[in-house]
């Protein structure tokens, strides 16, 4: 990826878990063992023990903004992705005064493009600057960015990869969307951020961009009735869509790697905050629940449920043996968000996923250091960095409390 150090700042907003594979980022004073360091009650009504952890998390993270803005590393200065991303989870936490917050909403208003995007020219990675801005002004609540937003989201759908960036329907990338820059890299985690951004945004479900991005979302999910792509070469395996219905990074890739099957073929490997996202970016594409794509992932995530780590991370054996909890915090916020989406669409969850709140809560809270934040002692994809990983958790926090 040839950026900057500075054009870093803004791949914190999303790329734990998911996006291209930075290792830098890592909070101040040691990084716990994943189970340790839980300062809020575990014990009695998880309810409190979330809402104390979520106030304890809010106070670290507010005390990590400089000037009202937050920067992933401080020579770098203020950020706009980190910002939206922090303002989002802090606007979202109870009790949380938005008077101290509103300088940094029109900041990031004040950084709307004439092409309606919301990033610094000199940076690069748009999508997520842009997608994570209309979600924090969506917090707020406040009328004012509507507009804003609804300019936003129509930035959204007119750099998704499709005939008009010379994408046709055979392309991998077709329907995704990606970084912003004109040699577009679509991928899961930048497409379900853009979807939700335009969700919330209010684009209507009528617009071509959401029947684009189901395509892209299918040929990357392992389900070989909707999963058009053939086979590839990769490593010099050739690898065909699998039938686990979970889902992986991009047509092409998975960040789990892949894996040979029983009958010899060899398929991507789906893995959790993958397969979550695409569920949650199904329904808001305003699929009916009854559809096979989204019986399969739920099948998927019915099989594999699990908070101590990101299922499907484990077979990682490049990165060793603590690769299962590389993206743990993103897996949070990917399956409460999406979750959360499902309950509210009256969508039936597996049965095992039945208390996933309280079980999600009680996995968050009983990592939060002593400090208030949450930092995961396998930094890949900036989870080092104290503001990403706390605001991750924050968020994934507020959802099973079922705010919104």
């Amino acid at each position: 990826m040839n950026k900057t150090p500075h054009a870093l700042l803004a791949l914190a907003v999303v790329l734990a878990g998911c996006g291209r594979s930075g290792e830098e980022g890592s909070g101040s004073g040691p990084q716990p063992a994943v189970g340790s360091g839980g300062t809020a009650p575990v014990d009695g009504p998880w309810q409190d023990a979330a809402r104390s952890a979520i106030e304890k998390g809010a106070a670290h993270l507010s005390g990590l903004s400089k000037g009202g803005k937050w920067v992933f590393k401080a020579e770098y200065g203020p950020d706009l992705g980190t910002t939206a991303l922090a303002v989002r989870a802090l606007l979202l936490s109870p009790g949380t005064d938005a008077g101290p917050l509103k300088p940094a909403l029109e900041w990031l208003a004040a950084n709307q493009q004439p092409d309606g995007g919301i990033y610094d020219p000199k940076m690069g990675v748009m999508t997520y600057v842009t997608a994570s801005s209309v979600l924090a002004m969506k917090a707020s609540g406040d009328a004012k960015y509507a507009p804003v937003m609804r300019r936003c989201a129509d930035y959204l759908a007119k750099i998704q990869a499709d005939e008009g960036e010379g994408f046709d329907q055979s392309s991998e990338n077709y329907g995704g969307i990606g970084y912003g820059s004109k040699h577009q890299f679509t991928n899961m985690s930048t497409t379900q951020f853009a979807v939700e951004a335009a969700d919330a945004a209010g684009l209507e479900k009528d617009r071509a961009f959401y029947k684009k991005a189901l395509r892209f979302l299918s040929r990357s999910q392992n389900r070989s009735e909707s999963n058009d792509l053939p086979a590839r070469e990769v490593a010099g395996t050739r690898v065909v869509p699998g039938n686990d219905g979970g889902a992986f990074y991009r047509p092409g890739e998975s960040k789990a790697g892949v894996k040979k099957l029983a009958d010899g073929r060899t398929v991507f490997r789906s893995y959790g905050s993958m397969t979550y996202s695409l569920l949650k970016s199904y329904l808001l594409c305003d699929i009916d629940a009854r559809d096979e794509r989204v019986k399969a992932a739920l099948s998927w995530m019915g099989e594999n449920f699990e908070l101590e780590w990101n299922p499907g991370m484990e077979h990682d054996t490049g990165n060793g043996p603590e690769a299962r909890y590389q993206g743990l915090y993103y897996y949070y916020l990917s399956l409460g968000r999406c979750l959360a989406v499902a309950e509210a669409q009256n969508v039936k969850l597996p049965h095992v996923l039945k208390g996933w709140r309280e079980r999600l809560a009680r996995a968050i809270v009983k990592r939060q250091r002593e400090d208030g934040a949450w930092v995961n002692h396998v930094p890949r994809w900036y989870e080092g960095n104290p503001t990403s990983s706390t605001s991750y958790a924050l968020i994934a926090l507020q959802e099973c409390l079922g705010q919104d």
